[in-house]
């Protein structure tokens, strides 16, 4: 820890305009106790645990927000002087995707679908990847339950958007950005309908704690949920390991080699194959 934030006994009660300038030299300083560098992905970690401290101690910020763009901009440039000395932290993969008859083996054997809690979460990573424009870890484990919008289009047809407005703290400003969405397809029925299936991640099988809009999205599924419970999901955000295991995992489930080559990019390929989404 930097000489700022370490001098602070109690870093959620300093102001937020004093908090960003601590962070600046923070970002820019900070040292494992033998004075190497944090890997990039660890530097990521540090700052989504500084921010749910935070949130934990009912500060009323985000480190996240705008208020603290000075630090982030800090932050980005000490990433990429990290991901230049080759210290991302990432692991190095040949990307392989799926092809359709991976994905229906998927949905045969119920790896796929809403017949149970880690079926569920899995089509919703599926999807997240291909129609919201989910392609990385960070970017699945930095989603917030508010970054993703129920909405209508001109048409009246509702339809799922992630517009990121937790990050960006622009949940009052009617003029939102869209990095994807969702509609309606069931063309192949309604279990396999990504609408449907992301409605029921947010909104049926959730704790009822977990739907705020600081909430984090991805939530720690239960190991035994019996067919008459509506909780699927613990109070408990899914832990970086398990989110990145989500694909390789489905890859091993339906035998296929070099598993840990997949990642949330290997949906993409099997996206042009099935060409865009239509509404119902």
């Amino acid at each position: 820890m930097t000489r700022g934030l370490k001098d602070c006994m109690d870093f959620t009660k300093v102001p937020a305009v004093k908090l960003n300038e601590l962070l600046e030299d923070f970002y820019v300083t900070v040292k494992k106790t033998d004075g190497s560098d944090f890997l990039a992905t660890s530097l990521h970690a540090i700052r989504r645990g500084l921010d749910r401290i935070l949130k934990n101690a009912g500060a009323g910020f985000s480190i996240t927000s705008s208020v603290f763009n000075s630090s982030s901009q800090k932050l980005k440039e000490k990433l990429r002087m990290l991901n230049r000395a080759g210290m991302s932290g990432s692991r190095s993969r040949n990307i392989v995707y799926f092809t359709l008859a991976d994905e229906e083996e998927m949905w045969r054997i119920g790896c796929l679908g809403d017949d149970g809690p880690v079926a569920l979460l899995s089509s919703v990573v599926k999807y997240n990847s291909q129609f919201l424009n989910m392609r990385t870890l960070q970017e699945h484990a930095d989603l917030m339950y508010g970054d993703i919008e129920l909405l209508k289009d001109a048409n009246n047809r509702p339809f799922f958007a992630r517009t990121d407005s937790v990050k960006r703290d622009k949940q009052a400003n009617p003029s939102k950005m869209c990095y994807g969405q969702i509609y309606h397809e069931h063309s192949k029925g309604p279990r396999r309908c990504p609408y449907c299936l992301l409605y029921k991640y947010m909104y049926t099988y959730r704790p009822p704690t977990q739907v705020e809009v600081h909430s984090p999205f991805y939530l720690t599924a239960r190991k035994e949920v019996t067919s008459n419970e509506k909780i699927w999901y613990e109070e408990q955000r899914m832990g970086l390991r398990s989110l990145r295991g989500v694909v390789p995992k489905l890859a091993k489930r339906v035998k296929l080699d070099q598993c840990d080559n997949y990642t949330f990019v290997s949906f993409t390929q099997t996206l042009k194959k099935f060409g865009p989404l239509h509404s119902y």
